[in-house]
């Protein structure tokens, strides 16, 4: 793994961890729970939320982490609306379509496999949008990651750092990755459903949803993605990421959150 990644992944870590457990932050969370009865002492209770708050955060650092790798990546091209909140056009039409198909796919009688559904789905996004005459609504949607292959198709992540997500969260993370490819048909110019591959990424290779709204083709776990386009090792990542909860910095801070919290003083100077 490059060093200035690591350094960059290191440095996020830090500041993640500092901006949630700040004096502030204890401080505020102290009141409100020493308001409470409970059997389990307040700073406790503030220590587990901030700790809850941390876990939380680290999905979303995992999905930055991975668009960081795009763009070092020398496999690898990065578009420019990679990373950003796009404003992409897209018709009534195309968005009907795509409510209507993950509606049909909760219904009892739908098929186990998506996979010519989906084909099928995103084919006809690119045929309704590249029509001159139809009328375009304006939507904003991020765009975790893109980037252009090696095989000069043009690839599409939606990351999520485990699959994990409740019932009604899966539905509109599904929902939000179609619509975002068809914003990106639009934005992108596509004729051609090759010119364009959406892929639905899990860092965390765990499997606990199926191919329900997107198959199995388009979500890829873990070192997949990495063996298929970059450079960059999932191994190298993985590991680094598992040892730095061992790093002396990283475990100094938390040491001192634990000493501020528990006995409203500091160790040192970490926080």
């Amino acid at each position: 793994m490059d060093d200035m990644v690591k350094q960059a992944v290191q440095e996020s870590i830090i500041k993640i961890i500092k901006d949630t457990s700040s004096i502030k932050s204890i401080e505020k969370s102290m009141r409100i729970h020493e308001g409470k009865v409970h059997f389990v002492p307040a700073k406790y209770r503030v220590l587990g939320g901030l700790l809850q708050s941390l876990n939380i955060k680290f999905g979303n650092f995992i999905e930055k982490l991975i668009a960081q790798v795009v763009e070092k990546d020398a496999n690898v091209q990065t578009l420019p609306s990679s990373g950003k909140k796009i404003k992409f056009s897209m018709t009534s039409a195309s968005d009907a379509l795509i409510d209507r198909y993950i509606t049909n796919r909760q219904l009892p009688n739908s098929p186990d496999k998506c996979d010519d559904l989906f084909v099928g789905l995103l084919q006809e996004i690119i045929r309704v949008e590249n029509q001159a005459a139809a009328e375009k609504q304006i939507i904003a949607k991020d765009v975790d990651a893109l980037f252009r292959a090696k095989t000069d198709q043009i690839v599409y992540l939606e990351i999520k750092y485990n699959d994990d997500h409740d019932t009604g969260k899966f539905v509109d993370i599904n929902r939000k990755f179609i619509k975002t490819y068809a914003g990106l048909v639009n934005h992108l110019q596509i004729t051609n459903i090759n010119q364009l591959k959406p892929i639905l990424y899990y860092f965390n290779p765990t499997k606990r949803w199926g191919p329900i709204y997107t198959p199995t083709t388009n979500i890829y776990r873990g070192s997949q993605l990495f063996d298929e386009f970059f450079e960059t090792k999932f191994l190298d990542i993985d590991t680094y990421l598992r040892n730095l909860g061992d790093d002396p910095t990283v475990m100094g801070i938390f040491d001192n959150l634990y000493e501020t919290i528990r006995y409203g003083k500091q160790r040192n100077q970490l926080l």
